[in-house]
């Protein structure tokens, strides 16, 4: 039996490429395999859900879902940990890798779809995934077929926005958000290599999953590339992900770390997920929640539902935590306590 895992997916994915870079740094032996039509039957025999990432692991079993493939795969690869050895730090990490699936997608996703540089380049790219082989045979055949798709996917995409609450009402605060992580993101990770130190942490690979992304796209890339000199050298660095030394403790890096906690987390995410969670209980069609004093409104529709399942998980670890008094002095101190009790 082969011991390599298949990683299926795509650059244009997120959660693909954390992945990717979550096996690189642990150096798991494992190919990665590009979704596409040449690898489309046989994606189809492991994959439940017809998303990426998918991982095929030597026993033939198929994995989806990137947060606890990372956790499983800790559990059964003790090298380079991702886990920083401070429960209270590693708790911290967490909640920054939840914070970056479930909203730094947000920004991804409305950036991709909302400017036309980036509709169009995000469109020709994912042409290529979707060619049939025998088009390529054909040049003109191939050329009339790549525009016909591209003008589709954009199309479809676009309609798409409200997926991530993206509207005329909350893209600004979108944007706005994104800018204050950035910003803050800059000053953290001056002197130091990763979010938690000198080795990456689970909270660097779901950030640099999003923001790798972000940066391959056109507006973005000009923004990062012009503005955020640390910030590109850790996305670059992310690619090939290496231990450069030990995780920090709570204590060094608390003064640069919190202010991402209580400006980009307690005062955006959090409030925006409870409201969401809130809307799905109660079973309403719409969520409109204060987001630093303005109106965040969008409709509510199944791929919500995700983020409640996603929290869930979270709120488990926290409660499986033996001593949470360390960790209750830092979400106290950040805003966010009352999400968790």
């Amino acid at each position: 039996m082969s011991e390599q895992y298949l990683v299926y997916g795509a650059e244009l994915s997120p959660y693909s490429v954390k992945i990717r870079a979550y096996f690189r740094y642990k150096e798991i032996p494992h190919k990665w395999i590009i979704r596409d039509q040449k690898s489309n039957a046989e994606f189809k025999k492991f994959a439940t859900l017809p998303i990426v990432p998918l991982v095929v692991t030597p026993e033939k079993k198929g994995l989806q879902d990137s947060t606890p493939i990372i956790k499983l795969l800790e559990q059964q690869h003790q090298n380079n940990s991702v886990t920083p050895p401070e429960a209270h730090t590693a708790f911290v990490a967490r909640i920054l890798e939840e914070y970056a699936d479930e909203w730094l997608n947000k920004a991804m996703f409305h950036y991709r779809w909302r400017y036309e540089d980036d509709q169009l380049s995000a469109s020709e790219r994912f042409v290529g995934l979707m060619i049939p082989s025998w088009a390529n045979k054909i040049p003109l055949l191939k050329w009339a077929l790549k525009r016909k798709l591209a003008a589709t996917i954009r199309k479809r995409m676009i309609s798409r926005l409200w997926v991530v609450g993206s509207n005329a009402t909350t893209e600004n605060q979108i944007e706005q958000s994104l800018d204050s992580f950035l910003h803050l993101s800059e000053q953290h990770l001056q002197g130091r290599p990763y979010f938690f130190g000198f080795r990456p942490s689970i909270a660097d690979f779901g950030i640099w999953g999003q923001v790798y992304n972000m940066w391959t796209d056109p507006t973005l890339n000009q923004i990062i590339e012009s503005s955020y000199p640390e910030t590109l050298k850790w996305i670059k660095r992310m690619l090939h992900p290496k231990q450069e030394g030990e995780f920090e403790l709570w204590e060094s890096l608390e003064s640069t770390l919190m202010p991402i906690l209580k400006q980009d987390l307690a005062a955006v995410f959090m409030p925006w997920l409870e409201a969401n969670n809130n809307a799905l209980a109660k079973g309403e069609k719409e969520l409109t929640v204060k987001i630093k004093g303005n109106d965040f409104k969008h409709s509510v529709g199944s791929p919500q539902k995700y983020h409640a399942k996603s929290f869930a998980m979270l709120l488990d670890e926290y409660n499986d935590l033996s001593d949470k008094t360390k960790l209750d002095a830092v979400l106290q101190e950040a805003g966010l306590i009352n999400y968790f009790k």
